[in-house]
């Protein structure tokens, strides 16, 4: 008599043989054997026997799926999908969240689109995808996958001011743009005081972004004392040395000192000129008479003064077509200061403020002496040195008067223009969590526009005091 073969788990037979022993085989791979006399049972979808003599089928592992029956082994999860634990098949990341391949779940997002906050938890990001994943701001690059807020790509010609921020600025005057990186504390003095050199500083990364050499906004700063931005250069270039810097001075003032000595020849029509000099002379006289030069003249270089001023110190642009022309006026400008020496070469910005306010004082008392020096002169070769004290007074202010209303109307704009370069300040976001922002001073980028700056905070003294004595008295 045959009777049910009693198998272990993991073989399986259907009857006994003759001395009534099991006749058992093992259960084959792809299938489980529970015992007894039962046959093989194939592994449903999700679960696998990778081996024979297995008494039940595997789950496939979390980051894997088995879509197929009687499988030995599972497959792993496709790129943007996701599988549990005994997946039969890969499930889609909800929009915009992707994965690579054999992923648990979707936590971080697909091309073309960033991670806000890298900290964020998985599970929060899984089932909040569009409050975690944004879509790549505009000229950014977010064609890897798992892109990040601070790994967002930024290309070459491009600066941002942070790693924690999306704003990105086009290098207008700058060829040292390097991309990918964020630069939010760039100044000498405190890369300085913390003996960082393109690394951190306090929380933030510092100096990436920029070629070597280079930092601070747009990478427009030099890290170097000895270097200046040069914007025709489009980069950092040596400061000019100090013979430059008086060779270019000397022939300022020779050049300013020969046009005094034109005009004051064709104002006092002497007699070197001639019969032609004083015919010429005549006939100037009476076009000036007739059309007028001189108002004409006064009204357009006051607007040219008003123009100049109105960027710089009101925030105001006017239109290209009102502008264009100003620039063959530019010299009108008496800016010595920027035509002799780099301002970034010549010191702080609190010197260079001094500088531009105080230059035109001491050029109106070497002015007032050289007046004086005149007059005396004519005094005593004329022989009228009976009171020559009192008219070598008269003659003195008569004359410094008029030249110092004249320079000082001429100069205006320019210290103006500097005076207000102290206060104008230029704003970057730092932080898109928080709304951080930084502001540089424009004029000078190693100042940043706070009251936590010591050279910022110094400068309002300065400010007010060059603002009421320029702006408001003259």
């Amino acid at each position: 008599l045959e009777l049910p073969a009693a198998c272990e788990p993991g073989t399986y037979g259907n009857v006994t043989d003759g001395d009534g022993l099991p006749d058992c085989f093992d259960c084959p791979a792809g299938s489980s054997c529970p015992g007894g006399a039962a046959p093989p049972t194939q592994c449903a979808a999700g679960t696998v026997a990778p081996a024979e003599r297995m008494k039940t089928c595997d789950s496939c592992a979390a980051g894997t799926y088995q879509d197929g029956t009687g499988a030995t082994r599972c497959r792993d999860c496709v790129a943007g999908h996701y599988c549990t634990e005994g997946a039969s098949a890969p499930l889609p990341c909800p929009h915009p969240l992707g994965t690579g391949r054999g992923s648990v779940t979707c936590s971080v997002c697909k091309r073309e689109f960033y991670l806000l906050n890298s900290s964020a938890n998985p599970a929060d990001i899984f089932d909040n995808p569009t409050k975690h994943c944004k879509r790549c701001p505009k000229y950014a690059d977010c064609s890897a996958r798992g892109t990040t807020l601070q790994t967002l790509g930024v290309p070459p010609g491009l600066w941002r001011a942070s790693s924690l921020t999306t704003e990105l600025h086009a290098c207008v005057a700058s060829d040292h743009c390097s991309g990918s990186g964020g630069a939010a504390d760039v100044s000498r003095r405190r890369l300085t005081a913390s003996g960082s050199d393109n690394r951190v500083v306090g929380d933030v990364i510092v100096g990436e972004g920029c070629n070597a050499g280079h930092t601070g906004p747009r990478c427009e700063w030099c890290r170097s004392e000895s270097q200046y931005f040069d914007r025709v250069q489009r980069g950092c270039v040596d400061c000019p040395s100090a013979g430059v810097r008086f060779a270019n001075l000397v022939g300022i003032v020779l050049a300013a000192a020969a046009t005094g000595a034109l005009f004051y020849l064709a104002l006092t029509r002497v007699a070197i000129f001639g019969r032609a000099g004083a015919r010429a002379a005549h006939r100037l006289s009476h076009m000036k008479v007739k059309v007028g030069f001189q108002p004409k003249v006064k009204v357009l270089v006051s607007f040219y003064q008003i123009a100049a001023t109105l960027g710089p110190v009101y925030g105001v642009r006017l239109h290209d077509d009102f502008t264009r022309w100003m620039e063959i006026m530019d010299a009108i400008s008496f800016d010595f200061l920027g035509l002799t020496y780099p301002d970034a070469c010549i010191g702080s910005m609190r010197d260079r403020l001094l500088l531009s306010a105080l230059w035109p004082y001491i050029a109106f008392l070497m002015l007032a002496v050289a007046i004086a020096c005149h007059s005396l002169t004519e005094l005593l070769l004329s022989g009228r040195a009976d009171n020559l004290r009192r008219d070598l007074v008269r003659a003195t202010q008569s004359r410094l008067i008029y030249w110092a209303i004249l320079v000082a109307y001429l100069v205006l704009p320019s210290v103006s223009r500097s005076i207000f370069k102290s206060r104008l300040c230029e704003s970057y976001d730092i932080d898109a969590f928080t709304g951080e922002r930084r502001s540089y001073l424009v004029a000078d980028l190693d100042v940043l526009c706070s009251p936590d700056d010591d050279e910022f905070r110094g400068l309002d003294a300065y400010f007010w005091a060059f603002f009421v004595l320029w702006p408001v008295l003259v």
